[in-house]
């Protein structure tokens, strides 16, 4: 979608992919990186917006790429991408108007020399968020293993985990798709990430997963394949290098079982992606 003219994307223009959850923790940057990576690994043209601006993991991420790239000598190809920090203006209308200033201009920027454009957002409710919210065409909300993201969405039932009530996030989402639809008349596909899948216990697992069940039919949304906690993604990320990188000596880490697991997760959630 065209953020400049609010309508919706033509055929030269990015597939916008948004990493959102107003719950810091649950792994958005990580699983942005990766799927930033994973697309390229596929012959895609992809670029990236980290509008968390204050932590500016995403680009840190991709600037440690490029200072890699350097140091090793080596052939790798870092995306191009924006960094967009928040207005300090004290004037709301005014901070606002330069939030979407400097939004537009990266947006605009990349649209068009790419076909997928991913957005880190930050946690919390904030106008930039929203912003890039509304222009999505694919939503996706990471959350962890437990009860405590699931209930970001909504509150369930103790018993049959049926939903009792939607929670802010939730009813935010559906704000934005709401906007969204009033414009071009589709909105975007929501996707619900099992991110940082631990080995929790087998009855655990089936009481979150139909709790989830549940919210994501309440809400629309739609569960896609799940990511597991892997030590190699943190390991990776000094070098801004990622499970589809060659791990060479210079690197100092090996590729295990588990890299070669990590990467299958990242394909099978691109593949999930693209049927939507």
């Amino acid at each position: 979608m065209s953020i400049s003219s609010g309508k919706p994307a033509e055929n030269n223009t990015s597939r916008v992919i948004v990493l959102g959850n107003e719950k810091g923790g649950t792994g958005k940057t990580t699983l942005a990186i990766h799927l930033l990576l994973g697309l390229q690994a596929k012959g895609a043209r992809v670029a990236a917006i980290d509008l968390d601006g204050r932590a500016a993991g995403f680009s840190k991420f991709l600037e440690n790429r490029e200072a890699w790239a350097k140091h090793s000598r080596q052939n790798i190809y870092t995306p191009p991408f924006f960094t967009v920090s928040p207005s300090q203006n004290k004037d709301v209308a005014q901070r606002e108007q330069e939030d979407f200033a400097a939004f537009a201009g990266a947006v605009e920027k990349l649209e068009h020399i790419s076909d997928y454009l991913i957005l880190d957002l930050p946690s919390g409710d904030t106008y930039l968020g929203r912003l890039a919210h509304s222009m999505a065409d694919i939503l996706i909300t990471p959350l962890n293993d437990g009860f405590l993201d699931v209930n970001i969405l909504g509150d369930v039932d103790d018993e049959d985990f049926s939903v009792k009530h939607i929670n802010p996030y939730g009813k935010y989402v559906l704000d934005c798709l709401n906007r969204r639809k009033n414009i071009d008349g589709k909105g975007f596909t929501w996707l619900l990430v099992k991110n940082r899948v631990s080995s929790l216990g087998a009855k655990h697992k089936l009481k979150i997963d139909k709790a989830l069940n549940n919210l994501a039919e309440k809400l629309g949304a739609k569960i896609a394949t799940n990511i597991g906690d892997r030590v190699i993604f943190r390991e990776l990320y000094a070098m801004g290098l990622s499970v589809f990188d060659v791990l060479d000596k210079q690197t100092g880490v090996k590729a295990t079982a588990s890299h070669n697991e990590a990467k299958k997760e990242v394909l099978d959630l691109i593949e999930y992606i693209d049927s939507k």
